[in-house]
Order: structure tokens, then sequence, then C-alpha cells
């Protein structure tokens, strides 16, 4: 038996990557530190401020874009994010 005109949530996704900026004037950058068991942390990686970032999220939110999750790699972040399909229907 159909159910007629139930609605079935699908989602589009999107991944972009943005390069961290680098500040003027400090030398050596970011610093990555493992442990002996392989837990790394990373040390000054926005050591030039969150603003480029805040930018990114609210251009990707006013496209209707949210966030689903973020990952460092060397001096770049990528991003995965996804938004509702429009109109999207299982008879």
């Amino acid at each position: 038996m159909k159910s007629k005109g139930k609605m079935m949530i699908q989602w589009e996704y999107l991944i972009t990557i943005h390069e961290i900026p680098e500040v003027e004037g400090k030398p050596g950058g970011m610093r990555i530190e493992c442990d002996q068991v392989g837990r790394c942390l990373v040390h000054d990686a926005f050591q030039g401020g969150v603003e480029w970032l805040e930018k990114v999220f609210h251009e990707k939110g006013e496209e209707g874009w949210e966030l689903v999750q973020l990952g460092h790699h060397h001096q770049e972040l990528i991003c995965i994010w996804k938004r509702r399909k429009e109109d999207a229907r299982k008879d």
C-alpha cells in the first residue's frame, strides 16, 4: 500500500576546503605534538584569529548549508555541509 503525499527528508551534501591564513611576523606557525600512544594536539592553528572562518560560516549559512563536520590537515580545514533538498517527496 502506497502512502500518498508523505514527505521524506532528503539531504544534499557539500565538501569544501579552506586554507588557514598564515600570520605575518610569527615564524614557525602551527605546531603538532604527538604523545607515545599516537594522540596528537594542534597548537597555534588560529593564531591570526577566526574572523575568516566566521565569514565562511555566515556565507554558507545564508545559502542554507549546515556544518556537519570539520577536520584539520596541514594548513587546511575540510568542512562537510548539508542542507535539505527542496520538494523531496516519496509517493
